[in-house]
């Protein structure tokens, strides 16, 4: 079933037959958003400054001490929301339970609330957080792909898919505790096309940050071709301990 029309049918679906809200359990009205309803959607805690100047973590102003005494690889990190409740409800039908309606809803949060100093348009090229051939295959879509599309249609600005690949199969990080995400994720990520992005402002978008590992993983691996800046937006984050 090609993914548009899985889409249409799956949205048809919701609508006729409305279910109970995946987050309140409350009944779902019939003009609802899907699997989730409104009063649920209203409450995800979005971001609001202040936040670190780097890595984004809320309620710190100027630079936090993680970043004072190691930066990260990035310039510097922002997410939309908190990744509780809702948001990790939406992600969770959205990414593992394969909904791909929920997309749309995303993006359009997503570029409702890009943080005031992350101006996308200034970007040269989005890209999204590869995930393996054998994952997409399982999953069918990476949903990072799908949420960077939306981000950069709105934005105009281009979205590579060719010039980062995973290229080593991994455990999902999910699964795993802190130290075992950093072993996991090394050497999985490898650059092509270098020429592509060298001396030009990058801006990898993810679905959510936890740990970082991934993130840093990527960035690192980006640096190799030499680009201007490079920085990240993620739909979620956790908050640190």
């Amino acid at each position: 079933m090609p993914h548009l029309f899985r889409e249409i049918f799956e949205t048809a679906v919701v609508f006729l037959y409305p279910a109970n809200c995946r987050v309140c359990e409350t009944s779902l009205e019939v003009t609802s958003l899907p699997y989730i309803c409104a009063n649920c959607w209203q409450d995800i805690q979005c971001l609001e400054p202040p936040w670190c100047d780097i890595c984004g973590t809320p309620n710190i102003k100027g630079c936090c001490d993680e970043c004072a005494v190691s930066p990260p690889p990035y310039g510097k990190l922002r997410s939309i929301a908190l990744y509780q409740t809702t948001i990790q409800q939406a992600i969770h039908l959205f990414k593992f339970e394969k909904k791909r309606v929920l997309a749309q809803h995303l993006i359009q949060l997503i570029n409702a609330r890009i943080p005031i100093d992350c101006a996308i348009g200034e970007y040269d090229f989005i890209l999204p957080v590869p995930i393996h051939k054998r994952r997409l295959r399982e999953r069918g879509f990476n949903q990072s792909t799908l949420l960077a599309k939306g981000i950069a249609q709105a934005a105009g600005v281009p979205m590579l898919m060719d010039v980062l690949v995973r290229h080593r199969h991994t455990v999902a990080q999910s699964s795993l505790d802190i130290e075992a995400r950093q072993h996991n994720i090394i050497d999985a990520f490898k650059i092509r096309k270098p020429d592509v992005i060298r001396d030009k402002h990058i801006l990898i978008i993810d679905d959510v940050i936890t740990t970082g590992a991934t993130l840093r993983e990527v960035v690192n691996e980006l640096w190799k071709a030499d680009p201007a800046e490079i920085d990240v937006l993620t739909l979620a984050r956790t908050l640190p301990d």
